[in-house]
């Protein structure tokens, strides 16, 4: 009874609550107003638009499914911007993890100057993405590129590295490689976040190297390599910049991706009704890609209470 008969000294005045309540939400009143006009509204309205067909500051006709029957019957270069994408999306994931990893397992040991070289590494993710994608179409020139002055040097052949179908998006892959440096850092973290004393009791047992590493660091990094499969996938289906500033999608379409073909579709050719369903189409595939990831992880992703 006495509990009950104490008064609540934590309860706060109704008109005191109120109060704190409307400044908080006055508050965080800026980033509403721009979630709701430039994420939650244009979201609805171009959900809208898959239905019509609109150039822009004119009259919205609607034309029902019309727009998805074109995607799904017609569009050439929709499917080949997909498969673009996806070739890309799948050597640069896959070859970033790879070479990432092997970075991180050097740099992890100690020597003089591993930490020196662990920033020199990074360095090229921190660049300016417009700057760097500057720098290496100055490296590819046909002509005076640092890589055919270097192919000239042994005899070999110039290549037209943005010029010629068969070597413009391999010339994408390797200049989305050189900026593997987010990469490594963290998996350089996952590696150093993997006690020492599994290493050692293994050790013990009479364990080689190459034992640790698939048994050991392999497993117990599967979570940092599992988070750089979803997110670099998420990234490399959206790549825009390289391909807009350099080929603008050829030669050929080789080098037309995804995004590259939604911005063309939306700003040159103004069909917003026809790019809002290629946009949802990206986000749907993304989102089914990375559902299967998390999925497929449950077969080999292994966490440290796994493993011990």
């Amino acid at each position: 009874m006495i509990a009950q008969m104490r008064p609540n000294r934590f309860r706060m005045p109704r008109g005191e609550a109120w109060r704190e309540n409307f400044y908080g939400y006055l508050f965080i009143s800026p980033w509403i107003l721009g979630f709701l006009l430039f994420l939650a509204g244009p979201l609805v309205v171009s959900l809208g638009l898959i239905f019509t067909e609109y150039a822009g500051f004119r009259k919205i006709t609607y034309v029902g499914l019309t727009n998805i029957q074109e995607l799904i019957q017609y569009d050439l270069r929709f499917t080949g911007s997909l498969r673009v994408s996806a070739v890309f999306a799948f050597w640069t994931v896959s070859l970033a993890i790879i070479i990432s990893l092997i970075m991180a397992l050097l740099l992890n040991q100690r020597f003089r100057g591993h930490v020196f070289f662990r920033g020199v590494f990074y360095l090229p993710a921190a660049v300016s993405g417009i700057a760097m994608t500057f720098v290496w179409a100055a490296m590819f020139e046909k002509d005076y590129g640092m890589f055919n002055q270097v192919l000239r040097i042994f005899d070999f052949d110039r290549i037209g590295w943005l010029t010629t179908v068969e070597w413009a998006l391999p010339s994408y892959i390797i200049m989305r490689l050189y900026g593997v440096g987010h990469y490594m850092v963290i998996m350089l973290a996952g590696l150093q976040s993997i006690p020492e004393d599994l290493h050692e009791a293994a050790k013990v047992d009479g364990a080689s190297g190459l034992a640790l590493f698939r048994h050991i660091t392999l497993p117990l990094l599967s979570p940092t390599i599992f988070f750089l499969m979803v997110v670099g996938l998420i990234g490399s289906l959206q790549v825009f910049t390289e391909g807009f500033m350099l080929t603008e999608g050829g030669p050929a379409r080789s080098t037309l991706f995804y995004v590259l073909y939604l911005y063309m579709v939306a700003f040159i050719e103004r069909r917003f009704g026809y790019a809002s369903v290629l946009a949802w189409l990206l986000f749907l595939i993304i989102m089914g890609l990375t559902l299967l990831q998390f999925w497929l992880a449950r077969r080999w992703v292994h966490y440290e209470s796994e493993v011990a």
